[in-house]
C-alpha cells in the first residue's frame, strides 16, 4: 500500500516543478528559449495533472483510464497552445557586452506582429543555463560605459 502514496508523492512534486517553471516563464523575466523545452515543460505538466485527478481523485482504472488521459491531455494541451502561442523575439543586434561577465550582454530585438507592423526592445539578457535566460528590458541611455564595452554585432 506504500506504493501508491510514493507514486502520488513522485507525481504531485514532478507536476509542481513542471507547472512552477512554466509559471516563471509566463510571469518574470526568467525565459525558456527552446520552444521544444517550453511545450515539453507544459505537456508534462498537463499529463501529470490528468493523472493526479483521473487516477488519485476520481480513482479511474484500467482502459477508462487510458482514454480519458488521452483525451484530458489533448483537451488540455489543445487549450494551453492557443491560449500561449509565444511571438519570437529575434536579435537584430548586440549593442554591448559585459566586461565582468561573459554571459551578459545588451541586444536590440524586434518581433514581427504580422500586418500589425513590428515592436523593438532593448534588453539586458543574461544567459543562466542552455535553453533558460533573464531578460529585462533597459534603457540605451542609462548603460554604465565601466561595466559595457559597445560591439555593435549585426545577427540579421
Amino acid at each position: 500500500m506504500k506504493t501508491p502514496r510514493i507514486i502520488l508523492s513522485l507525481t504531485l512534486i514532478l507536476w509542481i516543478l513542471s507547472t512552477g517553471i512554466v509559471i516563471l516563464d509566463k510571469t518574470t523575466p526568467l525565459i525558456i528559449t527552446s520552444i521544444k523545452i517550453y511545450y515539453s515543460l507544459l505537456i508534462t505538466s498537463f499529463a501529470l495533472l490528468a493523472i493526479i485527478i483521473l487516477r488519485f481523485w476520481l480513482k479511474i482504472k484500467g482502459e477508462t483510464l487510458v482514454l480519458s488521459f488521452s483525451m484530458s491531455v489533448a483537451l488540455l494541451f489543445a487549450i494551453a497552445y492557443v491560449l500561449t502561442w509565444r511571438l519570437e523575439w529575434k536579435t537584430e543586434t548586440i549593442l554591448y557586452k559585459n566586461l565582468h561577465l561573459q554571459n551578459r550582454t545588451i541586444e536590440f530585438q524586434r518581433m514581427d506582429l504580422g500586418i500589425f507592423g513590428t515592436k523593438s526592445r532593448t534588453i539586458d539578457r543574461m544567459r543562466i543555463l542552455p535553453y533558460v535566460e533573464w531578460n529585462k528590458e533597459i534603457r540605451v541611455n542609462e548603460i554604465d560605459p565601466l561595466t559595457w564595452k559597445k560591439v555593435d554585432i549585426d545577427q540579421t
